[in-house]
């Protein structure tokens, strides 16, 4: 066991280093849950007097979003650097080393895990420009788990994708996903206000759920009933997304 924990932090390590070495593989992760925030924040501000949303601040509204998204991105990252692994060859060189194949996995996890606390907190740091004050001890960390639980989600789908394609080229598929399953939820209104076929899929994403739980957090709203279910959502995603990439992963040396 300590001879993994070493050599994922090593091939964590790794792909964090390539941040500064590669700034354009990071900065759209950065750049764009901020984009998301600044853009929805200012254009829908007035539909925050709706009666659904209790007076709340849209920005504040937002923030979840942003985090989920930076979370997203920080996963799709991991998908795509092991992507160029597998093809400038770095992948077969690790498999035919004594380093256990898992390390494949956990190694991208770790660091789409450090990136979206890094995401997260510029996001925070950025609705407190906005004038949108912290949730509170136990809501942030509620915020910063459960961006680390989409991260590692969105991590193991991308891997997965990277494991099967084999190319860089894959990344379209990687992001398209990540987009549409947080989009066809609950990222821009409550559950409430949705109407026709939105509404019909946003209840059965488990998406929503960890928006929802997260943006409970930030509102100041959060309790059990709100928590649970993001919680339950985030854990299943883990699962059965980490499942895809471990069936990926066992089928590396097939081809």
């Amino acid at each position: 066991m300590s001879h993994v924990l070493a050599v994922s932090r090593g091939l964590a390590w790794r792909s964090l280093i390539l941040v500064r070495r590669m700034p354009s593989v990071f900065l759209p992760s950065l750049i764009m849950p901020l984009f998301i925030l600044i853009a929805t924040a200012g254009a829908f501000r007035g539909i925050s007097q709706l009666p659904a949303f209790e007076g709340a601040s849209y920005l504040a509204f937002t923030i979840p979003l942003a985090t989920v998204m930076g979370a997203g991105f920080a996963g799709i990252n991991a998908g795509m650097t092991l992507a160029r692994d597998i093809e400038g060859g770095f992948v077969d060189r690790l498999v035919a080393s004594p380093a256990p194949r898992i390390t494949l996995v956990l190694g991208p996890l770790l660091a789409a895990a450090a990136r979206s606390l890094f995401t997260t907190t510029v996001v925070l740091a950025a609705g407190l420009i906005g004038g949108v004050g912290l949730p509170g001890i136990t809501g942030t960390l509620v915020i910063y788990l459960l961006a680390v639980g989409f991260s590692a989600a969105t991590a193991c789908w991308s891997m997965g994708v990277a494991f099967r394609a084999r190319t860089i080229q894959a990344a379209p598929l990687m992001q398209v996903v990540v987009f549409l399953s947080v989009f066809t939820s609950v990222a821009y209104a409550p559950r409430e206000v949705l109407t026709g076929w939105l509404r019909h899929v946003a209840d059965i994403n488990p998406v929503t759920y960890l928006i929802e739980a997260s943006r409970a957090a930030e509102l100041g709203t959060l309790g059990w009933a709100e928590l649970w279910p993001g919680l339950l959502a985030t854990a299943g995603l883990v699962a059965g997304l980490g499942a895809w990439a471990l069936a990926g992963l066992a089928g590396l040396g097939k081809r």
